[in-house]
């Protein structure tokens, strides 16, 4: 262990954190504590708030902390996601340095150390630099208004314990992505040099999803046990959301191995086929891809329904019959501002995700790239080719989880609500701003990918 220690510092180099994975690990990290942090400063704000002596305003108390908890949980899952697939792509990028060290006789031990390491420093910089990002950030939120009233800077900062729990999360996240994606790589000389990789059918991933599935229902007869604590009653009712996030990213997986193999099927053009041999290669990388869409969409549904509740509260609140209170059209108004942050911090994890993801991949496969160029693919094949083999996923992705959002809130929203213009036009939109987002993505990496095919021709 001592050995490996000593090791570890001498292999890596400036190039740990000044190279292109590097670098995309510490933006991702970033852009996840950075929100990461925000969000729970959020929802910390709302639980640190006095509750209120009057007896009536009991019931607006809790309602404010669910829904901040809600909206904890909804953003929670997806920042995870991203970081955990950036450390993931980082960690199975250094195929040629663990290569050379499995050659020079290092100890698995040693290649392990220095596979968690490379992603890990980055990462480190990117969380570290997340909570300055935080501190900023909380600057004009705390004018965002709330009950009434700004929320205040003061209210926006976490104690210091808090903020180091989150970090050690993320940096979990990190080391334990890490870890997975080496995994999957055999750590031997050919092995690793080969990227060999397990080709299997994912029987454990089928057997989580199919017990998730069958968990929701159970969770949601706890959402309506009336001799339970409110307590258990709201927790069932977040973890219920949270569960069908869990389930949106066991399926998406599996829908887009589906979807390569119909595709390779009747792939007809040479670009159809490129695209459809991408995606069976690897159908989690290209989950991963789009995986932030489909969160948002799940998303959506959720937070559509409370547009719908928001604008029936607020008429309700212009009509001065209606005998609503001052607390309750200050919950309305909230519940729409909620929405607007959530549903924009949302997007803002859709295009970090896209464009971290996308340049990741494409360095990955930068050999497979440069190998179809050398047979005579051009780059604009071979773009195309990657545009079909992204957004036609996206769309089926999206749809899917936009659905298993609507069909999870219906019960607990009720048909009047989810079924309202509104909340489709609030799934709608966030499809269409993170289908634009994903392709523009996509547009912005068409340079990289032309230099990483013709590169390989160059060497050659």
């Amino acid at each position: 262990m001592s050995t490996t220690f000593r090791t570890v510092p001498l292999v890596l180099g400036r190039r740990s954190l000044t190279s292109a994975s590097s670098m995309l690990v510490a933006a991702a990290f970033f852009a996840c504590a950075t929100l990461f942090l925000t969000v729970a400063a959020g929802t910390w704000m709302f639980f640190q708030i006095p509750p209120d002596p009057d007896p009536a305003a009991e019931g607006m108390d809790i309602m404010y902390k669910t829904l901040a908890a809600l909206a904890t949980a909804l953003l929670v899952i997806p920042a995870a996601t991203l970081a955990s697939a950036s450390a993931t792509l980082s960690a199975r990028r250094q195929d040629e340095r663990l290569s050379t060290m499995s050659l020079l006789g290092a100890r698995r031990s040693q290649i392990t150390a220095l596979a968690v390491a490379e992603p890990l420093m980055p990462a480190l910089v990117g969380i570290i630099l997340g909570v300055i990002g935080y501190l900023g950030l909380a600057l004009p939120v705390s004018f965002i208004h709330f009950m009434g009233r700004p929320i205040g800077y003061g209210n926006m900062l976490m104690p210091a314990w808090l903020i180091l729990v989150v970090v050690a999360f993320l940096v979990a996240v990190c080391a334990g992505s890490a870890l997975i994606g080496l995994r999957k790589v055999a750590v031997s000389p050919l092995g690793v040099r080969t990227k060999s990789l397990e080709r299997k059918f994912p029987l454990g991933r089928v057997i989580v999803a199919v017990a998730a599935v069958i968990l929701l229902p159970i969770v949601y007869t706890l959402t309506q046990a009336g001799g339970l604590g409110v307590g258990i009653v709201l927790g069932a009712v977040i973890g219920f959301f949270a569960l069908g996030l869990i389930v949106v990213d066991l399926l998406g997986g599996l829908l887009i191995r589906w979807f390569a193999h119909l595709s390779g099927n009747r792939a007809a053009t040479p670009e159809r086929l490129i695209a459809a041999r991408l995606v069976s290669d690897e159908p989690k990388r290209f989950w991963r891809r789009v995986s932030g869409l489909a969160m948002a969409a799940f998303t959506a549904a959720v937070c559509g329904s409370g547009v719908a509740l928001s604008q029936l509260g607020i008429d309700a609140a212009e009509d001065s019959q209606a005998g609503v209170s001052e607390a309750e059209t200050h919950l309305f108004h909230d519940m729409f501002t909620g929405v607007l942050l959530v549903m924009g911090i949302a997007i803002v994890l859709i295009a970090v995700s896209a464009v971290i993801n996308q340049v990741a991949d494409i360095y990955d496969r930068a050999d497979t790239f440069a190998d179809l160029h050398a047979a005579g693919a051009d780059p604009e094949l071979l773009h195309r080719a990657l545009v079909r083999a992204v957004m036609a996923p996206a769309i089926w992705v999206s749809l899917l989880a936009g659905g298993l959002g609507l069909l999870l809130v219906l019960p607990l929203a009720g048909a009047a609500l989810v079924l309202k213009p509104v909340t489709f036009l609030t799934i709608l939109l966030t499809v269409v701003v993170g289908i634009g987002i994903i392709r523009g993505g996509l547009q912005l990496t068409k340079p990289i990918l032309h230099s990483v095919a013709t590169a390989g021709r160059a060497r050659d």
